[in-house]
């Protein structure tokens, strides 16, 4: 048999399968994708109303009323933020954006990092709260959508990172008065639901800490740090379990201290490794965000149901959460990609 024919034979079994079975199976799935996508095209372009249409041609349609997101997309971004100063919002999501693209491609050294964002978050109070250099003041209240969803999801599992690795360090310990608090407190965040640690820091939190009473923003802010990081520390635990011995024997014959076999033999194989597994808890994690709007904070879900609050546009759900996924799926698409880059460059 010549080499094309085998080539051929060999590309379409594993296009179609090696048995009828496979055959069926191949084919059903095929046909159901094939009636998704024509009913989502059907939905969003061919019946659907153009966004340069008038939003009442929008009832005579079946499909998608996109004059719904022309006119509430502002709405379903920055929420009740004063329509004057949505400015100062629209440019604290473009700084986190950009901090957060250069901290996953690895643009920057880490120490220019660590800089961009203890600036990032500063400018973000700063714009976002105003009452400063001739900045109206604006109330954490009205701190909604696209960047209290950036800012939370962003600082808190940039923060997690160092508190998460500083947890593993802890429990890899051979020392059990380092080793045993880590775990009780690993185990125990990585044992509640996200939603019950948040209340806990939203409403019960402020009331143990008396006169230091956190914002809303600022608790959610610190429950999830923690969280996160008793996540990034199993992941980074397991890198670590994950080191032959024999580096360590190998590291100490030459002479290195604990700390230097730490931080140039084991750390850097520890985290190769476990690349993988701190970008799917980093997707996960900014997905769980959205959970802040159990606890009164506006995220981009709760401003996208604010966006067909009003009668008129009541029919127009499926619209505003299509413009939520989607910007979901860019930002943890971006996610995943910068994690395979740094897994295939470690």
């Amino acid at each position: 048999m010549s080499a094309p024919r085998v080539a051929f034979k060999t590309l379409w079994r594993r296009a179609v399968g090696r048995t009828p079975a496979e055959w069926v199976i191949n084919l059903l799935v095929l046909l159901t994708l094939l009636w998704v996508l024509g009913s989502v095209l059907s939905w969003a372009v061919f019946s659907a109303t153009p966004p340069w249409a008038d939003a009442a041609v929008c009832e005579a349609n079946t499909g998608a009323c996109w004059p719904f997101l022309i006119e509430k997309t502002p709405l379903i971004l920055f929420g009740t933020f004063p329509y004057d100063e949505r400015w100062r919002a629209l440019a604290v999501s473009g700084v986190l954006l950009c901090l957060s693209a250069l901290t996953l491609f690895q643009a920057v050294s880490w120490r220019w990092q660590v800089l961009g964002w203890i600036s990032g978050v500063v400018a973000f109070v700063v714009l976002m709260g105003g009452g400063v250099w001739g900045l109206s003041a604006v109330p954490d209240t009205q701190w909604n959508g696209l960047p209290v969803l950036l800012f939370l999801g962003t600082v808190s599992l940039a923060a997690a990172l160092p508190v998460g690795l500083a947890m593993a360090l802890c429990r890899h310990a051979q020392r059990a008065w380092l080793r045993v608090p880590a775990t009780v407190v690993i185990e125990t965040l990585r044992g509640i639901p996200m939603v019950a640690v948040l209340f806990f820091g939203v409403f019960v939190l402020p009331q143990l800490l008396g006169a230091f009473k956190p914002s809303a923003m600022h608790a959610a802010l610190l429950v999830l740090v923690f969280f996160h990081a008793a996540y990034v520390a199993e992941d980074l635990r397991s890198g670590l379990q994950s080191v032959p011995r024999g580096q360590w024997e190998s590291a100490q014959a030459l002479g290195l201290s604990h700390a230097q076999i730490m931080r140039l033999v084991v750390l850097p194989q520890a985290i190769k490794s476990a690349t993988p597994a701190l970008t799917n808890t980093a997707i996960g994690g900014f997905k769980d965000t959205s959970l802040i709007v159990l606890v009164g904070l506006h995220d981009l879900l709760s401003t996208a149901r604010m966006a067909f609050s009003e009668v008129e546009w009541q029919s127009y759900a499926l619209e505003a959460y299509a413009l939520v996924g989607v910007i979901f799926f860019v930002l943890n698409g971006a996610i995943a990609r910068a994690g395979r880059r740094l897994e295939q460059r470690a």
